[in-house]
């Protein structure tokens, strides 16, 4: 069996983490760029609400900023920030055992991560989180998180059917309707903003913990 894993919010926990860290370092700088903010907690809590709801958190920042009557240009300035290197002691928590689920599963299939962002920033989290890249027998990051090319290059790869490979993720369209359109199986990991994304019927299973992959590995 494969099984393809997504990263952000599947096996680390980037809304609990690494998010408010970024989306406060975000609002420091729209503040410096001119943006009129009386309350900065206040911002700064309403900014990470927005972003909980949005489907990324480019799209947050660009209603934050036309909510608080600022440039909509400055999104571009703060966008780097998003994948800018995160502090050397920085720690990013992985989902509840997924360092052992992940061992497990390698034991007797193929694992792989399919995971989109900027590559160097992507494989920073990995390693923050302990997470040993080795354990993949494949990783690939589509910068424009365009997954299904990757998804159908990887079952060529390993000559697996689509009856044979699992998809792990927590976002419906990014992470799942690609892998139902090729017909394998898809897993919703409710975590993070998986957790605003009502699961959709023909979502073959919805967990929120991945020791219940157990159940559905065999």
């Amino acid at each position: 069996m494969l099984i393809i894993f997504d990263l952000d919010d599947t096996l680390i926990d980037t809304s609990g983490a690494v998010t408010p860290y970024k989306m406060k370092r975000c609002l420091e700088i729209l503040c410096d760029l001119g943006l009129k903010i009386s309350d900065f907690s206040k911002g700064y809590a309403e900014l990470l609400e927005i972003n909980r709801l949005s489907l990324r958190s480019k799209d947050a920042l660009h209603s934050f900023i036309l909510r608080q009557g600022g440039d909509p240009s400055w999104v571009e300035k703060v966008i780097p920030e998003l994948s800018s290197p995160l502090p050397s002691d920085f720690p990013i928590p992985t989902t509840p055992s997924a360092k052992d689920i992940l061992e497990e599963c390698a034991v007797k299939h193929r694992i792989a991560l399919v995971t989109g962002g900027h590559p160097p920033f992507q494989m920073e989290k990995l390693k923050k989180a302990g997470i040993e890249p080795s354990i993949f027998s494949k990783i690939s990051i589509p910068e424009d998180s365009i997954k299904r090319p990757y998804y159908e290059a990887l079952c060529k790869e390993f000559s697996k059917s689509p009856d044979d490979v699992i998809v792990c993720g927590d976002r419906i369209l990014m992470d799942l309707i690609p892998a139902r359109e090729l017909g394998l199986t898809t897993v919703h990991m409710r975590w993070g903003r998986g957790l605003v994304n009502q699961t959709e019927e023909w979502i073959d299973y919805s967990i929120s913990d991945l020791r219940q992959l157990r159940k559905i590995v065999r």
